[in-house]
C-alpha cells in the first residue's frame, strides 16, 4: 500500500517552521538577558547569544535550502 509523500512534505514543513520560531524566541530572550547585564553593570559584556544565532542560523539555513519540495519546484520551473 503506496503512502502518500504529501503528509510528510507537510509534517517536514511544519517541523522546521516549529524549530526556527523556537530558534528565534531563544534568541530573542538570549539577547534581552544579554543587553539588561550589560545595562545593569553599565558594561559592554561579550555578546553570547551570537553562537545561538549564527550556528542555529546556519544549520536552519542549509535545513530550509534542502527542502525537498522547495528543490521540487524550482525544478520545475
Amino acid at each position: 500500500m503506496p503512502e502518500s509523500t504529501e503528509g510528510t512534505r507537510s509534517t517536514g514543513g511544519l517541523a522546521r517552521r516549529v524549530v526556527t520560531i523556537v530558534w528565534a524566541v531563544v534568541g530573542g530572550i538570549q539577547f534581552v538577558i544579554w543587553l539588561l547585564m550589560s545595562l545593569i553593570s553599565m558594561s559592554f559584556k561579550a555578546p553570547f547569544w551570537l553562537w545561538t544565532i549564527v550556528g542555529g542560523g546556519i544549520v536552519l539555513a542549509v535545513w530550509w535550502y534542502l527542502d525537498p519540495a522547495r528543490r521540487a519546484r524550482e525544478g520545475s520551473e
